[in-house]
């Protein structure tokens, strides 16, 4: 990444993203006509300036926008925020819980019953990812104006004890239509699968980063609320992907993401790439 950082700084044309590119998706990099998912991902990495990408990103304001969009009761309780912490405040907080810092992507780090929990560790972490900027992992320029702060959510389960089931909605908007395309990850605790599906819930024939394993979707009897939800969030930006959870018929607002796996992520087969980047129509791309 360094290598390709530095070739960016001294040659013309993106040299050291085009060749990143190249060499994680097997096809050069269109800025000037971008069509797959991924190059217009880069293109919006390098020219898009919106200043919702900032407050979005980040996981503290993002919940007043949400709040203002689909109202407060879809958040997830917070339990502590500030510009650090210790072993000795996350000992007196109670229950379960999720400590994560605001302006990353992780890691995140969980407090459960019943469970060895190192908060000397946690702490130590958490404060390690506070000194350290995002924005310069991935070229995502939105996280490098977050304040960064840390905070702690109440950790989401079910009756039955079983951990909240995550909703990520791919949601295009174009042309003054509305579409999503939903990512359900399967067997977290083992060995995790991807299955994607059309807004139809017809199963898409591709997968990304790990196998896919087909699986009929179990449709929650809100679902629609779901997706409702989704799309208001989304309403504005020509994509976003918009995380829910549904805990036993609860839906809870989990994070909103700008660039999915920093633009790289291989689709397997290769024209999904494609299929997805023609829903998506970016703002005065041409003139690049």
């Amino acid at each position: 990444m360094i290598f390709y950082d530095f070739l960016n700084r001294v040659l013309p044309g993106h040299l050291g993203t085009r060749l990143r590119f190249y060499k994680k998706l097997g096809y050069p990099l269109s800025l000037s006509a971008p069509r797959t998912f991924n190059e217009k991902v880069h293109w919006r990495k390098l020219y898009d300036r919106n200043p919702l990408f900032t407050v979005c990103a980040d996981k503290l304001q993002a919940r007043a926008f949400v709040q203002e969009r689909i109202g407060e009761q879809y958040l997830i309780p917070l339990l502590y925020s500030g510009d650090s912490i210790t072993a000795e405040q996350l000992k007196a907080l109670e229950g379960e819980f999720v400590v994560k810092a605001n302006h990353n992507s992780g890691p995140v780090h969980m407090v459960e019953a019943g469970q060895p929990v190192d908060f000397d560790a946690i702490a130590s972490s958490i404060q390690k990812q506070l000194q350290k900027p995002y924005a310069v992992k991935n070229g995502e320029w939105w996280y490098e104006p977050i304040p960064r702060r840390v905070l702690v959510e109440r950790l989401l389960r079910g009756e039955q004890q079983q951990w909240a089931e995550d909703y990520k909605f791919f949601v295009f908007n174009s042309g003054g239509r509305t579409e999503v395309v939903l990512q359900m990850t399967y067997d977290r605790e083992t060995e995790a699968n991807i299955t994607f599906y059309d807004e139809d819930l017809a199963i898409l024939p591709f997968e990304i980063h790990v196998r896919n394993e087909y699986r009929p979707f179990v449709k929650p009897k809100n679902y629609e609320q779901m997706v409702t939800l989704a799309k208001k969030v989304a309403a504005g930006f020509d994509f976003c992907r918009v995380d829910l959870y549904n805990v036993d018929g609860e839906i809870y607002f989990g994070e909103m993401t700008f660039a999915p796996s920093g633009g790289t992520a291989p689709f397997k087969p290769q024209e999904f790439d494609l299929w997805m980047g023609e829903k998506w129509t970016l703002p005065n791309a041409s003139q690049q």
